[in-house]
């Protein structure tokens, strides 16, 4: 039983779930497991674990973290959070590369997420990433496994806030975004997404979301909606002219089609707005064919009066003496 016991003591050592001093296991070279030991473990804190020294003016060695950092909470009677972050940095000579990517089990994941942040603590900048935020903390932690190594410090957690005041000021200075600068590619046939993607937003509210601009060189939009080929149908009552009129000028805008404030309200769906241009399209080319018709009959009873004129012209001349 003894051989069992104590594998399992130390696995569950070195997942942190005795203390949360820092624990760290070298499992190959820079290949490491590691429990991240918190200097503040208490609600409303809000922190940053610094990944690895980065170029700032001085050549660096190579730094990089490559691997997984896990964050926990959870317990019978508490909300549980899971957060689990991939990240991907490399620092070295006179550059620096990163991005990450994560999977965050908050109901607020809108807000709560990890982030890259670029920091100074103790006169060296640093590439950190800064932990979900919420009330609750990560009572059990945080953990990493993977490739880490770096001139300076290495995974180590520095509490920036509590609850609106701020901690650690002397030595944590110059909190700032980082933008990811990696590519990531997937070669698949096919990438299949259940639930919503957001481009440039953290809370897609449809199927794709996008803010901001989209560049393609064909969209194809299937609907639902019917073609308006029946205005075309004999028994289609065209709109008087004179109802479109007085409609325009009372609403400022188009039958059935929506106002600027709807759109800027409601947003614009572009497969049943070109299907109404279309139908506006189609009204007005039976306008036109009709009142080609109309002038065509103008054309041909002026020709008729004129011609009768003519005549009556002609007969006067021809009656003088």
């Amino acid at each position: 039983m003894g051989r069992i016991l104590k594998p399992l003591f130390a696995l569950y050592v070195l997942m942190g779930g005795l203390s949360t001093t820092k624990a760290q296991t070298t499992l190959h070279g820079s290949y490491k497991a590691v429990t991240i030991a918190l200097d503040q473990n208490v609600p409303y804190s809000r922190s940053l674990i610094l990944l690895h020294e980065m170029y700032n003016g001085a050549l660096l060695p190579n730094n990089y973290a490559v691997g997984t950092i896990m964050a926990i909470r959870g317990a019978a009677n508490a909300y549980q959070r899971l957060n689990v972050v991939d990240i991907r940095s490399s620092s070295a000579y006179n550059t620096t590369a990163a991005a990450l990517t994560s999977n965050d089990g908050d109901a607020y994941g809108a807000t709560a997420t990890w982030a890259l942040k670029t920091c100074m603590y103790n006169g060296k900048k640093y590439l950190a990433l800064q932990v979900p935020y919420l009330g609750g903390q990560h009572s059990g932690g945080y953990h990493f496994v993977g490739w880490i190594q770096s001139s300076g410090e290495s995974l180590k957690a520095v509490t920036y806030d509590v609850n609106g005041v701020p901690q650690n000021q002397n030595i944590l200075t110059n909190i700032a975004d980082y933008t990811p600068n990696m590519a990531e590619h997937h070669l698949a046939g096919r990438l299949l997404v259940n639930g919503n993607v957001g481009i440039g937003t953290t809370n897609p509210q449809a199927k794709l979301a996008v803010n901001g601009n989209i560049l393609a060189k064909e969209v194809k939009v299937k609907t639902d909606i019917s073609v308006p080929d029946y205005v075309f149908a004999p028994e289609y009552e065209l709109p008087a002219l004179a109802d479109v009129e007085a409609y325009v000028k009372e609403h400022r805008h188009l039958p059935e089609i929506p106002s600027a404030k709807d759109i800027e309200r409601d947003g614009l769906d572009l497969a049943e707005m070109n299907l109404l241009l279309l139908k506006k399209v189609e009204e007005l080319t039976l306008h036109l064919i009709e009142k080609h018709h109309e002038n065509r009959q103008l054309r041909e009873r002026l020709t008729n009066v004129e011609q009768q004129i003519s005549e009556l012209i002609t007969n006067q001349k021809s009656q003088k003496p």
